[in-house]
């Protein structure tokens, strides 16, 4: 594997309308808010499609009804950015990404997440020519999808600890110390960029999107993303899983971040400082997991890793104890407490 981490994703950051403007034959696959308002000021694309299910089956039948165009559009948050990545890889088409929010980094990374039995599951791969950023768009959404954008860089705090264990365990050989060293400097870069992020300033949407776009670039080049996804994010996966149900993903995530943390014993002040900082909802109790689902999905996580075949981490290493997730549950239910 290179270690060249040189970025390979092109960020404009212009408005919409510019995009609209300079395209045509386009299908656009999007969430809603904020495609009603924006379609009274876009001209009539192609094709528009709402995304609202990341079921394969669901995905296959919109990939065989409808008929290719040159240019594929995602509009949205995670599930119009993965299904736009679907479409346009299915099609052959170009895939060009508008994120509305900066909750998930889905739109700079170029696996393609579906749901396969109600599992996560990359099926393709496809790079997006390029991802507009319309700053004053993005911030006009609820600052909470915002905020959440910590969750998909604050990852690397547990996914590096857990690469870091697989390689110590001989269970894993894709090191790269290029790749470590950019998921430390990412988290460092997010302590200091805290207080911009959770106040979604113009500086703080421009630094999460740069984050996004390094993590999607190295991504890319290494061919996994061991570095910013271990542990809290499998912890997510089963979650949703178990309980059917669909979170804020950067949400979520910042919470198995921590849990994860307990876990793992690995600084877990410092993520409880990021997450209490920058104002995102990771407490349970806000996001709508319940002490039980909570319980439930840390027993199960060893089983659930095994079966779906993720990689190697701390719920390998030993039997989850009652104790430690007790501990995990008083560490996520002691975050603060987030109103929206």
């Amino acid at each position: 594997m290179s270690d060249d981490l040189t970025p390979t994703i092109s960020v404009q950051e212009i408005s919409v309308q510019e995009l609209f403007s300079e395209i045509s034959d386009v299908t656009v696959v999007y969430n809603d808010p904020p495609w009603q308002a924006l379609s009274q000021v876009l001209p009539t694309p192609t094709q528009a499609i709402s995304a609202w299910n990341m079921d394969i089956e669901h995905l296959d039948e919109i990939a065989s009804s409808t008929h290719a165009t040159s240019t594929v559009v995602g509009v949205g948050g995670g599930t119009a950015l993965d299904t736009a990545k679907f479409l346009a890889w299915k099609h052959g088409s170009t895939l060009i990404q508008v994120p509305t929010i900066t909750s998930v980094d889905a739109g700079f990374t170029d696996a393609i997440g579906v749901r396969v039995n109600g599992n996560v599951q990359y099926v393709g791969k496809i790079m997006p020519k390029m991802v507009v950023l319309d700053i004053p768009l993005i911030r006009s959404a609820p600052k909470h999808l915002n905020r959440a954008g910590v969750g998909d860089i604050l990852s690397c705090h547990t996914g590096l600890f857990d690469w870091k264990l697989a390689i110590e365990a001989n269970q894993e050989d894709r090191w790269s110390e290029n790749l470590y060293a950019l998921g430390s400097s990412l988290l460092d870069e997010l302590e200091a960029a805290i207080d911009e992020i959770g106040a979604v300033t113009e500086s703080g949407v421009r630094f999460v999107a740069d984050a996004y776009r390094r993590i999607g670039a190295a991504c890319a080049v290494a061919g996994h993303s061991r570095f910013e996804e271990g542990s809290e994010h499998f912890l997510v996966y089963a979650l949703e899983h178990a309980t059917g149900d669909h979170y804020v993903h950067g949400e979520v995530v910042a919470m198995g971040v921590t849990a994860m943390a307990s876990v793992q014993g690995n600084d877990v002040d410092r993520v409880r400082k990021i997450v209490s900082l920058s104002g995102v909802r990771a407490n349970p109790l806000d996001i709508g997991v319940s002490q039980q689902q909570f319980f439930e999905s840390l027993k199960s996580l060893a089983e659930y890793t095994t079966r779906e075949r993720l990689d190697y981490s701390i719920v390998n290493t030993h039997d989850i104890t009652e104790l430690e997730i007790s501990a995990a549950w008083n560490t996520v239910t002691s975050l603060p407490r987030v109103n929206i």
